[in-house]
């Protein structure tokens, strides 16, 4: 049924009521100011692109990493933003969207998006494409996808890029020579970024994180 995973990371919770446009209306860190509809422009290139694929799951990944916001995860919320927007006049991509809501950072959103994909579609998807932050594209689409060692298609789209470019460049900078250290995340400072951002009752299923992966079959 499907072939093609389009996975759209999450990086905030919106409260699932207010104007998804407005500041007001998310959990945001201090240095997300004016990032809201920045978000919204990631999921609707999303929408279109899974629209224009019609064998393509569409993934909205992201955990409940806002303790304010309760059990709202940053995938469901995305999905929300999606429907009050009636799916920018393709509803029909509705039928073909998921979600992932365990993932705490961007390498687990591609490595439980593959899972959660694979749970839906039965087997790996053939192509991977990610819709999101320009500046993450060789984080995502050369750090994580080497160290899953993703030999399959795999297209990082960067859909725009917030307006301080220049200080989260910096901020990336050390993000990625973090992960070229540690590239699934096992050590600090990485998995104590993780543990900071889980929310109560956090359990990620057996498998889903084990050195079983980089052995699959079929990639």
């Amino acid at each position: 049924m499907y072939r093609e995973l389009i996975l759209v990371p999450g990086h905030a919770v919106w409260n699932l009521r207010g104007d998804p446009l407005d500041d007001a209306s998310w959990h945001l860190k201090p240095y997300q100011n004016s990032e809201p509809r920045y978000f919204v422009e990631h999921i609707r290139a999303g929408v279109e692109l899974a629209a224009e694929r019609p064998e393509a799951l569409l993934l909205f990944s992201g955990a409940a990493t806002e303790r304010a916001a309760g059990t709202v995860s940053e995938a469901l919320s995305y999905l929300r933003i999606a429907e009050w927007y009636e799916w920018w006049g393709r509803a029909e991509v509705g039928q073909r969207t998921a979600l992932e809501e365990l993932a705490l950072d961007s390498f687990l959103n591609v490595l439980y998006g593959l899972h959660r994909y694979r749970q839906a579609a039965g087997e790996w998807p053939e192509r991977v494409t990610v819709c999101g932050w320009g500046f993450k594209g060789r984080r995502i689409g050369v750090l994580h996808r080497q160290a899953l060692q993703w030999t399959r298609p795999f297209e990082y789209v960067g859909v725009n890029e917030p307006p301080n470019l220049d200080e989260v460049r910096t901020r990336e900078e050390r993000t990625c020579a973090e992960f070229e250290a540690d590239p699934w995340g096992e050590r600090e400072p990485i998995a104590g970024k993780r543990v900071a951002r889980r929310p109560a009752g956090y359990e990620v299923p057996a498998g889903w994180h084990g050195t079983g992966w980089t052995k699959e079959s079929g990639r």
